[in-house]
This record gives structure tokens, C-alpha cells and sequence, in this order.
């Protein structure tokens, strides 16, 4: 026995010396199957059989145990190994900023010793895996910006020595998980850039004393700010910005005084700003583009550490508070697009630090005679859209401004010539003011400028020679002042200048060749002045190539205008060179000769204007070949077919017909197909679907017809976010595969024949913001789904056969009758009816049906028995059946008419129904509600204009469509 136990323990010992040996070769084993997994090994090269594992590079070891994986940044790409989950003594893993994809395995739960994981800035995808809840020895967990969906687990409430988590930068969906408030210890909270929703756990903040750092931005969710969240005395960043939050600032957010930076611009607060903020040190205070009102209180002026205060886009009214000069360190100041009103006050500038101040889309009045020169370290000033008048003071270009916007208001007088002595001033924009006088010659000298725009003013006099000085001017706009004399040759200097307005004015003269040579230019505005002679003829430069953002590109691109002036000679043929061109303006004046074959390859054009000339012979047969025709007619050609290359296909407005050639399945590179407002008939070729990067595809306004379904055979792999088959004669149902189009913003099919049930699952296009079903045929009910697409701006559903009570969520609880006029069985409040009483009045209807049809069945007994009583004639049965037959016959036309009639009764209930009458805007309000058409407001387009996303004077959103 004694031998027995002996040699147990001699096996036992040699398997634990062998097991703690072999386990170190596991380990190099295990980071070279990581290593061999990637598709770049090399960039581990160092990791080599000729040194230990422990003394590869971003490996550490102790007692020759892999106890920390580090590499960062190295492009590593490739799966997360599951050879590595089988370290067991690491302890941390960080493999972030790499190019990983794949899915995190469930697998990392065997790493028990691990206290941080950061994954983060990779291409790691699929759901965050519950097993992370087993890893109860995590202190950090970092999967940010990745592309995780999904839920987050609850199973993370189980890591309760965590103190940092941050999932921001992903598709994670659903709510934030109330168990999150387990966590005790945690610090720093960051689940910003998700699509997250619903209302912040009041968890969160009665339980995480420790939380520092609190950051869910840009979600989508809503609800009330908690109260609670007072309780968060350790809080110093809060981030709540770019969600659907309602209600009012908190005033309990005045008990976290430890806070220092606060962002909840882009909701939708209200209310005014609580006055129990007033005793925090905050550093950064940003409730921009929300609706909170009132007067902006005195109490700012205490906010003496705050280097940031932005409240632009609200509702604040009265004057601003001199007070805020005492924000000694204040740097940045936006409060912008609000009704504040009076003079600005010089107290302002007493903050020594300002470098920005925007007051732009007020009601500000008064002059700046004495306002800012004091604000000594002043780089950006914007006064845009007031009522200041008064002279431009000459202290302002004693300032250090880069950008001076004063356009919009009422100043007069004349421009400080020692503005243009500037050195710094990169941008001057005074345009529709009152400013007269004459430019000088010194303007020369401001040349660090890069934009200037002073049009819609009254200035006068030549434009100075000195302008070609301006090498660094990309942006010069003096259109509609009364500027005469000629257009100098010197602005062939300007040789970054891609936009050129001199249109309205008194010009005259020649146009300068030297204009021709200006490779950056791709906007030239000379219309409407008095100038002559020929087009520039010699080789051009211009017009050649895009170097304006593409988001400028449709309004502020390509566009080549010389019309209402008294120009001769014949078109030239060099134009056909200037490939960028979109819109070629030659109207009103006196050329001569024929239209150049050239012009036929401007295949950017979608405006050609040559009328009011003296042009002879017919329209070259070459454009019949260009894209840019608006004159074509006939079919549409297959050679098009044929044009792998093509990117974008534009044949609005013309009059073709017949059908879409179904070899436009060949265009693989094409994102925009603008078939809209021809006569094309016939069914949309199945063959589009093999389009799989189409952006845009418009065919409204044509006489196309049958289903649609074949078109979306390959839907999942479209991007498409723009789709308009309005104004047509299309039929069937909407196809399922419609849910799948996740890229899409707006869809239009109004005024077709279409009919059938809307897919429920259309509420799965978490981006569209407009639809429009109006004018078929649909029935069924309204998805509540659909109703609550968390970024639908417009919804219009009416006149089809739309049933049932209209959901009381998303958009659908704030829709305008107009939107659902015309389905007579929907009710519901919107619709002036009530929905149980409908409901009553249908079981009402069966109970009558169905008791008629007892006493009926009663009736019919009776006679059947009283019948076969009587007759005592031969083959009695024969006759009773005969007369049983007659009765029933009889009783069951009743039992119709009565139903029929009951049911006719029901539907012909007359629900009242009064429409709004339609809000009214001024122009100035649709600039402001849209802050100026700004390109952030984008939200789709077409073939006549762009979409903007706009708020009313009273807040509502609304889209607004800014015609080409």
C-alpha cells in the first residue's frame, strides 16, 4: 500500500512539472495560430521561432506566463483568434486600432483573470456576446467604435468590478439595460453613437456614485432627463446631446458640483435654464437646437472658469446679459438663431479671451461703433441676419479676425480702407447691406483673403487692378452694385479663384483671356452688365475639373453665364472642352454662327440656354448622342447599355417613350438613374436589380406600369437611399424586400394603382425620412412600426383604403388630416372619430345577424312541423320539402336584405372632418428655419431641387424643397 501511494505521488509530481512546462509551448502555440490567422502575418515578423515568446513584441510574461497582450495600431488584420482565449493567466488584451472583423467569440469568457479588454476602432461585427458577464474580474471593457448590433446583454450587470465601459460608435439597438446600475464602481459610461432608444434607467443614477464621465450622444433616446440625476455628485462630463430627450433641464442637475462639461444640444428641451446651475464651474455649457425660452439669465456672468457657452437655435428672447462679460476665460460664444433682441452690449468684451462670437439670426439692433474693440483676441465674428446699421468701425481691422460676416443687416457708409491691410482676415462677407463708395485700391493688400462677398450693395466705381493681388481669393462675389468701367485683366492673377460673380452691375468692355487660364474656376457669373466683343476663344483652363465639395456641387458648380449682355462673334468651339460645366447661359446677346458640334460633349450639362441670339443653321445631330439633351426625343437607345463606364445617367424632361432598355442591367457602376418626366411605358426591366450601387433611381411622372416586386430581386445588397416611382401606372402590392432597403431616406410611389397591406416591416428603415404612399389603392392597417421610424420628417398615406385606428406613436400621432384624408374606414382622434364605437357598432351588427338567424331557424321548425300535420295527401314528404325549400328560400333573402341593410348603415356614418389651414413663412423664416439651406440640413434631393430638413417659428419640423 505504502509502494502504491509512493508511486502516485511520484506520477502525480511529474505531471505537474511536466503540465507546468508544456503550458508555456501552449502559449507560443496559441500567439502563433494567432499570428498565422491574420491576412498580414508580416506585420508580426518579429515574432520568430529564434526568441522566446515572452520577448515578442507587444507580449509580457511572468513566470514565462503571457499575463499581457498589447498591440495597438499596427494594422493587424484578420479574426479575433480563439487561440488566444486560451491564455489563461492574461490579463489584459488590447488589440485596438486595428483592422479586425469578424464576431467576438463567446469563447472569451474562458480568460477568468482578464481586468481589461479593449477591442475598440476595429471592423468587429455580430452581437456583444453575454458571456463578457462571466469575465467578473474586468475593470475596463472597450468594443467602441466597431460595428456591433444588437441588444446590450444585461449578463454586463454581472461585472461588478468594472470602472470603465465604453460601447460608443456601434449599432447597438434596443434600451439601456437597467442592470448596467449593478455596477458600483463604475467611472466612465460611454454608449454614444448607437441607435439606442427609450428612456435612460433612473438606475443609473440612484446607485453609480462612483460615475465621473457620462456619455450616450447621438442615439435616439428619449423621455424626461431623471431628476435623479442630482444623486451623480462625482459627475464632471455629461453628453446627452443629439437624442429625442424632452421636458426641462433638471433643476437637481445643480447638486453634481463637480460638473464641468455639459452638451445636451439637439433635443428637444424646453423650459428655461435653471437657476440652480447657477453655482457650478462649468467649462463647457452647449443646449444648442433645442426649444428652451425665455431670457438668458444674469446668473451667467458667475460661469467665471467657462470657456465654451453655445445656446444657438433655440427661443431665447430679450437682450443679451452684459453679465457675461465676466466669464473671464470665455472663448467661444454661439447664440445664434434665437429672438434676442436690443443692442449688444460692450460689457461683452470684457471677457479679454473671446476668440469667436456668433450672434447670427437675432433681432439685434444698434450699431458696434464701441462694441468689440476691446475683444483684442477676436478671430471670428458673425453678425449675420440682424438690424445693426451704422458704419463699419475702423478699430475692426485692428482686431485679429480671420472671418468678418456681416451680411443681412443695415450697414451704411463706406468700407475702412485700412480693412484691407489685414493680415489675417481670411473671409469678408458683407453682401445686402447699404454700403456705397468705391473699392480701393489697397484691397490688394489684404492677401491672406480667401472669400469676399460684398454683392447686393450699393457700391460704385471701377474694380481696382490691385484685386490680382489676391492669390489666395478662391470666392469673389460683387454681383448687383452698380461697379462700371471694364473687367481688369488682372484678375487672370487670381489664380486660385474658383468662383467669379461680377453679374448686375455696369461693366463693359471686353471679357479678359486671361480669365480662360484660371484652372480652378468652375463658377463665372458676367451676366446682365453692358460688355461686348467675342467669347474668349483660346484654349481654356477653365472649367476642367472639381475642387469644390460635392455637397456645393448642384447649386454652386459648373455654371458658365454671360447672358443679357451685347457680346458677337460665334460660340466657341473651345467650351466643348470645359467638361464641368451643369449650366451654359449665352441668352441675350448678338452671336452669330452655328452651334459648335462641341458642346455635345458636355455631358455634366443640365441647362443650356442660347435664346435671344443671331444663331444660325439647325441643332447639331450629335446631341442627340449626349446625356445632357433636353430636347430628345423618341426612344431611349441600348447602345447606353453599352456604357460600362457610366456613373450617372440623367434623361429628365425630355419626351421619350417606349421602354427602359433591359440592358441598363449592365451599367454596374451606376448610382443615379433620372428617367423622370418623359413617356416611357412598359414595365421597369428586372434587370435593374442587378444595379447593386445605385444611389439614386428616378422614374416619377411617366406612364410605366406593372408590378415592381422584380425590381428589388437583389434589394439586401442595394444602398440606395433615394427612390421615386410617383406618377405612374404601376399595380400589385408592395413587395416584402421594400424592408430590407436599410440605406434609404426617402421613398415616393404616390399616385400609382398599387394595392394590398403596407409591410409591417417597413418600420425596419431606421433612416427613411420621407414616404409618401398617397393615391392608390393600399388597404390594411396603418403599421405602428412604421409610425415609429425614429427619423421620418414626412409621411403622406392619403387617398387609398386604409382601415383601423391610426396609431397613437412616432409621426403618426402628429400627422395633419390632409396626410390620411381620403381612407374613409381609418379613425381614430386625428380623424375626428372614435374607434370603439366603430367597434361596437360591428359587434352590434353580428349580434343581430346572429340572432335573426335563431329566430329564423325557430320559425322555420314551427311551420316545417305544422306542415307535416296537415297534409294528409299522397307523398306528403315530397311537398313538405318543396314548401320547406320555398320558406328557407325566402328566409334567407331576408336574412341578406337585413344584414346588407345593417350593414350600410354602419358605413355610412358621417365623421365630420375640419383641416387646419396652412401655416404661412416668410422667406426670411424659411432661411432661418433651414440655417440658410445649410448642407448639414440635407436630407435628400431630385431631379428639380434639394430636400432640407427646416423648423417653423413655432417649432415644428418640417422638409423644404429649394428648387434648382
Amino acid at each position: 500500500m505504502a509502494k502504491l501511494l509512493l508511486c502516485l505521488m511520484v506520477f502525480s509530481l511529474s505531471f505537474g512539472t511536466f503540465t507546468a512546462i508544456d503550458e508555456p509551448k501552449q502559449e507560443r502555440r496559441s500567439l502563433v495560430h494567432f499570428k498565422n490567422s491574420l491576412q498580414n502575418p508580416q506585420v508580426l515578423s518579429g515574432w520568430n521561432k529564434t526568441t522566446r515568446h515572452c520577448d515578442w513584441f507587444g507580449v509580457k510574461c511572468r513566470h514565462s506566463r503571457v499575463v499581457s497582450l498589447v498591440i495597438q495600431t499596427q494594422s493587424l488584420k484578420g479574426p479575433v483568434s480563439p487561440f488566444l482565449y486560451n491564455l489563461s493567466s492574461l490579463r489584459i488584451l488590447d488589440l485596438s486600432k486595428n483592422l479586425l472583423f469578424g464576431q467576438l467569440s463567446p469563447q472569451v469568457s474562458n480568460l477568468k483573470r482578464l481586468k481589461m479588454l479593449s477591442l475598440g476602432e476595429n471592423q468587429l461585427s455580430g452581437s456583444v456576446p453575454s458571456q463578457l458577464g462571466l469575465l467578473t474580474r474586468l475593470e475596463t471593457l472597450s468594443l467602441r467604435s466597431n460595428s456591433f448590433t444588437g441588444e446590450m446583454p444585461s449578463e454586463l450587470g454581472d461585472i461588478k468590478q468594472l470602472k470603465s465601459l465604453d460601447f460608443s460608435g456601434n449599432g447597438l439597438n434596443g434600451t439601456v439595460p437597467s442592470r448596467l446600475g449593478d455596477l458600483t464602481q463604475l467611472q466612465d459610461l460611454g454608449l454614444s453613437d448607437n441607435l439606442l432608444s427609450g428612456s435612460l434607467p433612473v438606475s443609473l443614477f440612484t446607485n453609480l456614485q462612483s460615475l465621473s464621465y457620462l456619455d450616450v450622444s447621438n442615439n435616439l433616446l428619449s423621455g424626461n432627463i431623471p431628476p435623479e440625476i442630482g444623486n451623480l455628485k462625482k459627475l464632471s462630463d455629461l453628453y446627452l446631446g443629439i437624442n429625442q430627450f424632452t421636458g426641462s433641464i433638471p433643476a437637481e442637475l445643480g447638486n453634481c458640483r463637480n460638473l464641468k462639461a455639459v452638451v445636451l444640444s439637439l433635443n428637444a428641451l424646453s423650459g428655461s435654464l435653471p437657476e440652480q446651475l447657477a453655482e457650478l464651474q462649468i467649462f463647457t455649457f452647449s443646449a444648442g437646437m433645442n426649444q428652451l425660452s425665455g431670457p438668458l439669465p444674469s446668473w451667467l456672468g458667475k460661469w467665471n472658469q467657462m470657456d465654451s457657452l453655445w445656446l444657438y437655435n433655440n427661443q431665447f428672447v430679450g437682450r443679451i446679459p452684459p453679465e457675461i462679460g465676466n466669464c473671464s476665460m470665455l472663448k467661444y460664444i454661439s447664440l445664434s438663431n434665437n429672438k434676442l433682441s436690443g443692442p449688444i452690449p460692450r460689457e461683452l468684451c470684457d471677457s479679454g479671451s473671446l476668440v469667436e462670437i456668433n450672434l447670427d439670426g437675432n433681432m439685434l439692433s444698434g450699431t458696434i461703433e464701441d462694441v468689440f474693440d476691446r475683444c483684442t483676441n477676436l478671430s471670428e465674428l458673425v453678425l449675420v441676419n440682424n438690424r445693426i446699421s451704422g458704419s463699419i468701425p475702423e478699430y475692426i481691422s485692428e482686431l485679429p479676425l480671420k472671418l468678418l460676416d456681416l451680411q443681412y443687416n443695415n450697414f451704411t457708409g463706406v468700407i475702412p480702407v485700412s480693412l484691407w491691410n489685414s493680415e489675417n482676415l481670411m473671409e469678408f462677407n458683407a453682401a445686402s447691406n447699404l454700403l456705397e463708395g468705391s473699392l480701393s485700391w489697397e484691397i490688394g493688400n489684404a492677401v491672406a483673403l480667401e472669400e469676399l462677398d460684398l454683392s447686393r450693395n450699393m457700391l460704385t466705381g471701377q474694380i481696382p487692378k490691385k484685386i490680382g493681388n489676391l492669390t489666395n481669393i478662391q470666392i469673389l462675389k460683387l454681383n448687383s452694385n452698380f461697379f462700371d468701367g471694364i473687367i481688369p485683366m488682372e484678375f487672370g492673377d487670381c489664380i486660385s479663384l474658383n468662383t467669379l460673380d461680377l453679374g448686375n452691375n455696369n461693366l463693359n468692355g471686353s471679357i479678359p483671356e486671361k480669365i480662360a487660364d484660371l484652372t480652378q474656376l468652375q463658377f463665372l457669373d458676367l451676366s446682365h452688365n453692358n460688355l461686348s466683343g467675342p467669347i474668349p476663344s483660346k484654349p481654356s483652363s477653365y472649367f476642367r475639373e472639381v475642387s469644390i465639395p460635392y455637397l456645393s456641387y448642384s447649386q454652386n458648380h459648373g455654371k458658365f453665364d454671360l447672358s443679357y449682355n451685347t457680346l458677337s462673334g460665334p460660340i466657341p468651339e473651345e467650351l466643348g472642352s470645359c467638361v464641368v460645366l451643369v449650366y451654359l447661359l449665352l441668352s441675350n446677346n448678338m452671336l452669330s454662327g452655328k452651334i459648335p458640334v462641341s458642346l455635345s460633349r458636355l455631358t455634366n450639362l443640365t441647362t443650356l440656354d442660347l435664346s435671344g441670339n443671331l444663331l444660325t443653321g439647325s441643332i447639331p445631330p450629335e446631341f442627340g448622342d449626349s446625356q445632357a439633351s433636353r430636347l430628345l426625343t423618341g426612344s431611349i437607345p441600348r447602345s447606353l447599355g453599352r456604357l460600362n463606364g457610366l456613373i450617372k445617367l440623367n434623361l429628365t424632361a425630355n419626351k421619350l417613350s417606349g421602354s427602359v432598355p433591359t440592358n441598363f442591367g449592365n451599367l454596374n457602376g451606376l448610382t443615379h438613374l433620372d428617367l423622370s418626366y418623359n413617356e416611357l411605358d412598359g414595365e421597369l426591366p428586372s434587370s435593374l436589380s442587378h444595379i447593386l450601387g445605385i444611389e439614386g433611381l428616378y422614374v416619377q411622372s411617366n406612364k410605366l406600369s406593372g408590378p415592381v416586386d422584380k425590381l428589388f430581386l437583389n434589394s439586401v445588397a442595394w444602398k440606395i437611399a433615394i427612390m421615386n416611382l410617383s406618377n405612374n401606372f404601376f399595380d400589385g402590392g408592395l413587395p416584402q424586400s421594400l424592408s430590407t432597403l436599410s440605406y434609404l431616406i426617402r421613398m415616393d410611389f404616390h399616385l400609382n394603382k398599387l394595392t394590398g397591406e403596407i409591410p409591417s416591416d417597413l418600420g425596419n428603415l431606421v433612416h427613411l425620412e420621407y414616404l409618401d404612399f398617397s393615391r392608390n389603392m393600399l388597404g390594411g392597417p396603418i403599421p405602428e412600426k412604421m409610425c415609429s421610424l425614429p427619423n421620418l420628417l414626412y409621411m403622406n398615406l392619403a387617398d387609398n383604403r386604409l382601415e383601423g385606428e391610426v396609431p397613437r406613436s412616432g409621426i403618426c400621432q402628429n400627422l395633419s388630416i390632409i396626410s390620411l384624408a381620403g381612407n374613409k374606414d381609418l379613425c381614430g382622434k386625428i380623424m375626428g372619430s372614435d374607434c370603439k364605437i366603430l367597434t361596437f357598432g360591428k359587434l352590434a351588427l353580428v349580434g343581430i345577424v346572429v340572432g335573426s338567424v335563431l329566430v329564423i331557424a325557430i320559425i322555420v321548425s314551427v311551420l316545417w312541423w305544422w306542415i307535416q300535420r296537415s297534409n294528409r295527401q299522397s307523398d306528403p314528404k315530397e311537398t313538405g320539402e318543396s314548401k320547406q325549400n320555398s320558406i328557407s328560400n325566402q328566409n334567407r333573402k331576408s336574412i341578406s336584405d337585413r344584414s346588407s341593410s345593417a350593414l350600410m348603415e354602419h358605413l355610412s356614418i358621417n365623421l365630420a372632418m375640419f383641416e387646419p389651414s396652412l401655416q404661412k413663412l416668410t422667406y426670411d423664416q424659411i432661411v432661418a428655419g433651414t440655417n440658410k439651406f445649410c448642407e448639414e440640413n440635407v436630407i435628400g434631393g431630385g431631379g428639380f431641387g434639394t430636400v432640407f430638413k427646416g423648423t417653423t417659428p413655432d417649432g415644428k419640423t418640417v422638409a423644404v424643397k429649394k428648387l434648382s
